[in-house]
């Protein structure tokens, strides 16, 4: 089994998210880092922007052809999710670089019961993220080279309104194309980052519960108080930061897999069902990526509550008991995820619902484009 330590996974979220321009920017860099870092970035916006306006285009000139349309479709979905990704993550910067501040700040002091209740939570995940991956690396894979073995000009299905012919034109839009795919596969890691903002704080009530039970004296408690109060912040402060990534993800997957489920039903070549299969795979995956660390953060608030009960209090002071009261009153409220004000809460049981859903729409749809 591959090890990942939390140090490892710090430096692995950077690379991936230095080369997607999603990564904050420390606001302690030098000016000149700072501007090659914007530049880096409208680079990647304009390239997503190209791609994106040529689907958009094939989608409107193929319109007549149902099954180019839906696999156009699948492809502008997952690149959307780029486009927005990009958008989000620039204007929440330093909202993001703060609470990744405070996570390595946390584990760099962190003794060693604190350090194997974080490394327990990046075990918990470390293989099925790292399978997700894979997925969407080997989707990567398959659009680059698939014109190297089938009719198809290009890796993507865009329309572009002017020939292709010269050599280094071709070249050109290839190594385009094949950038913009590599950089809607490596965003996964943005989501990697958001279940790192999500399991930290749950790691940390698992952490204080265990205090809880050791408390004896006032000075303890109000210790363990001003601790929860401060998780308490972290949660409000992701929250504010990730809904509309959530709420993204939540709508450009769904279409991206109901569009690209398509090309599995129909009579496509293998070289196309090569693309979409792990596409299609990755795709119901990504969802479960961010709900399964939402939900296992609501339930050790859970059992944060639960643990407060072990409190050794009755014979002590009285103040104790007051606090006490303040803790159980902060913690009545379960940690939950929301994406929108239109959806439920992020949680397991809202994967599976979601699920759900996507299979019924892509059956309606079937059934409508078939009839």
């Amino acid at each position: 089994m591959f090890n990942v330590t939390t140090g490892r996974l710090f430096y692995i979220l950077e690379l991936a998210g230095t080369f997607t321009c999603t990564w904050p920017v420390d606001v302690n860099s030098s000016k000149s880092r700072i501007l090659i870092r914007n530049i880096r970035w409208s680079f990647a916006m304009l390239n997503v922007t190209l791609l994106l306006t040529s689907l958009v285009l094939a989608v409107y000139h193929f319109r007549e052809d149902t099954t180019t349309v839906m696999k156009t479709a699948s492809e502008m979905t997952a690149l959307l999710e780029v486009f927005l990704d990009l958008i989000f993550c620039k204007l929440k910067s330093a909202q993001l670089q703060v609470l990744i501040t405070r996570i390595r700040g946390f584990v760099e002091v962190a003794n060693e019961d604190e350090s194997r209740v974080l490394q327990g939570y990046v075990d918990r995940y470390k293989m099925f993220f790292s399978v997700t991956a894979m997925g969407y690396i080997s989707t990567a894979v398959s659009f680059g080279f698939v014109p190297l073995f089938s009719t198809q000009d290009l890796p993507a299905d865009g329309w572009i309104p002017f020939a292709t012919e010269p050599l280094v034109l071709y070249l050109v839009i290839y190594v385009h194309q094949v950038y913009c795919i590599c950089t809607a596969a490596l965003c996964i890691f943005v989501d990697f980052t958001i279940a790192l903002l999500f399991s930290f704080p749950a790691a940390r009530l698992d952490i204080l519960g265990t205090k809880l039970r050791h408390v004896d004296s006032y000075r303890m408690l109000i210790s363990c108080v001003k601790e929860h109060q401060e998780i308490i912040g972290f949660v409000e402060d992701t929250k504010a930061i990730v809904e509309a990534l959530l709420f993204k993800t939540n709508v450009t997957m769904g279409s991206a897999v109901i569009c690209g489920a398509f090309q599995l039903v129909n009579n496509q070549s293998l070289a196309v069902k090569s693309q979409f299969v792990p596409m299609v795979v990755s795709g119901c995956a990504h969802l479960y990526v961010i709900a399964w660390p939402a939900d296992d953060l609501k339930e050790s608030s859970v059992r944060f509550l639960n643990s407060i009960a072990d409190v050794r209090w009755l014979g002590k002071q009285r103040e104790m008991g007051s606090a006490l009261i303040i803790m159980i009153q902060r913690s009545q409220k379960m940690f939950l995820i929301r994406m929108s004000s239109l959806l439920p809460a992020l949680t397991l049981e809202y994967y599976a619902n979601f699920l759900t859903t996507v299979s019924s729409y892509f059956m309606a749809m079937r059934t409508m484009i078939e009839s």
